[in-house]
């Protein structure tokens, strides 16, 4: 519950409860912190993070500015070719087992977005000893994250270090690397059908797990613009929330900010 989530986070300039699921105006941004005179770094942070204390952290620094999102990639977006997926020893072996989503399934959803993907592992303890799981099998999946997938495996020990480590990292890309954030990524996709889901999910924020599921059902970009809202409503996983932000977005007159 997006409600529930913003509970004590009293840095953010916390948005209604009804623009939380992504519809925000002021050019998508849904809380930011306040800044300084000094040069700031961008960090956009996804909502589910909101339970961590690091975006609170993140929010009371002066030359760090936050922007809250619904992200479908990632944690955090630091650059148009860098997001970060956090995860803490238990996140990392649950999803490693086959949790909510595969670790692979999360790793390809990064690096189809954005060029240089982080995964922040964070945990003073020993990673191995954290499950009954053979250690090879765990420096196979963080062998397969490097090499196979081209995903950074950078370890923390706390929340603090973490939040240490994404300032860091914004700063070398924003300041020294002189690269704009972007939530969407810079990464175009390389097949015909990561193209079209990449058309899709970008409506709305709705995702690449809903794009799929949209493109299934209907076979064709064209097909999910043109559908009506109840129409809409026949494919897996879409509710009546989200083909009405699908057919505002679609149907709605153009009119810049």
């Amino acid at each position: 519950d997006p409600d529930e989530s913003q509970a004590g986070l009293t840095d953010f300039d916390a948005p209604d409860p009804e623009d939380v699921d992504g519809s925000e105006d002021d050019d998508g941004v849904a809380a930011r912190a306040s800044s300084g005179d000094e040069e700031t770094v961008e960090v956009v942070v996804d909502q589910r993070e909101l339970d961590s204390n690091i975006a609170r952290d993140l929010s009371k620094r002066e030359d760090v500015e936050t922007r809250l999102e619904t992200l479908s990639v990632g944690d955090y977006v630091l650059s148009d070719r860098v997001a970060v997926e956090r995860k803490t020893h238990a996140d990392f072996m649950d999803t490693l087992l086959g949790g909510d989503r595969s670790l692979f399934e999360q790793a390809k959803d990064l690096t189809r977005h954005y060029t240089r993907p982080v995964l922040l592992l964070e945990g003073d303890g020993d990673l191995f000893a954290e499950r009954n799981v053979h250690p090879n099998a765990i420096r196979a999946s963080l062998a397969s994250l490097a090499v196979d997938w081209g995903v950074s495996v950078v370890h923390t020990r706390d929340e603090d270090d973490t939040a240490e480590m994404i300032r860091t990292i914004a700063e070398r890309e924003q300041t020294a690397n002189d690269r704009e954030v972007s939530a969407h990524g810079e990464k175009a996709a390389k097949t015909l059908g990561e193209q079209q889901e990449y058309v899709v999910s970008s409506i709305a924020d709705i995702g690449p797990v809903t794009a799929q599921s949209l493109l299934d059902h209907f076979g064709s970009v064209e097909a999910v613009m043109t559908a009506d809202e109840d129409t809409l409503q026949d494919a897996d996983g879409v509710g009546s929330v989200t083909a009405e932000r699908i057919r505002d977005v679609v149907a709605t007159d153009y009119r810049p900010d």
